[in-house]
């Protein structure tokens, strides 16, 4: 009864049309997923440096990842760019003359790192070579992450582009007065921009997405093929 229901989902002809896409569509449907759970179980505080999991503070658990990632970016830029126009304090960064950036936690690609592992931990493919390639994803994602804030600072060094102006009254719907509190609120809409719209999707859409389609391209379709060819031989061992 198990083959007939097997064979019967084979041939029918909504599985045959889905089945090219099985993959990519089983990897959306696993990041859809974990964004619902995030959502469910992770908030943000009044303060963006404050994490609440379950309604819990796991603010101070976040700390050491912050300042990491601040210095790590402080080095890059100010000791092997020589910008030494570059300052830190604490998890406070800024160039000379621009807005101080606080590191929180949202900053420190967190939540990419407990993404790609939930995907990779449910998606197919060797659990074996899963023990490697989880954790060598997760050191790129962190020095993509690292390099995505490093192309921000340097985005912010110089106050935005006068064409903004017209840009963000459209975009956040702001009015421009030409007042100290204006132009600073400018000047963080120009942040944001880079680090909440694009840089943040390029991050989850390209990185993530590539580190997937790597898995699957290289490593779980010749898996597949390989198991395929071992059962028309008749060679059951792995």
């Amino acid at each position: 009864m198990d083959i007939l229901n097997k064979d019967y989902i084979k041939n029918n002809s909504y599985y045959k049309k889905i089945n090219p896409f099985r993959d990519i569509i089983w990897f959306l449907c696993l990041f859809l997923i974990f964004e619902f759970i995030w959502k469910l179980f992770v908030h943000v505080g009044e303060d963006d440096k404050i994490l609440l999991v379950l309604g819990n503070d796991l603010t101070k658990y976040t700390e050491i990842p912050c300042l990491w990632t601040a210095e790590t970016i402080y080095w890059f830029i100010h000791d092997v760019c020589g910008n030494h126009n570059f300052f830190i304090n604490g998890t406070i960064l800024q160039f000379r003359g621009s807005i101080p950036i606080d590191i929180v936690w949202g900053c420190t690609g967190v939540k990419q790192v407990f993404m790609f592992t939930f995907i990779l931990i449910f998606y197919f493919g060797p659990p074996k070579k899963k023990l490697w390639y989880i954790p060598m994803s997760l050191i790129i994602l962190m020095i993509v992450n690292i390099l995505r804030l490093v192309a921000i600072f340097y985005m912010i060094k110089d106050p935005f582009p006068e064409w903004f102006i017209s840009a963000n009254e459209w975009y956040n719907g702001r009015v421009w007065t030409n007042t100290w509190e204006n132009y600073i609120q400018f000047y963080k809409d120009w942040f944001n921009i880079f680090h909440r719209d694009i840089f943040t999707w390029i991050y989850y859409d390209a990185v993530i997405f590539i580190l997937w389609l790597i898995w699957e391209e290289k490593i779980n379709k010749p898996y597949v093929r390989l198991k395929d060819k071992l059962k028309v031989s008749g060679d059951t061992t792995n």
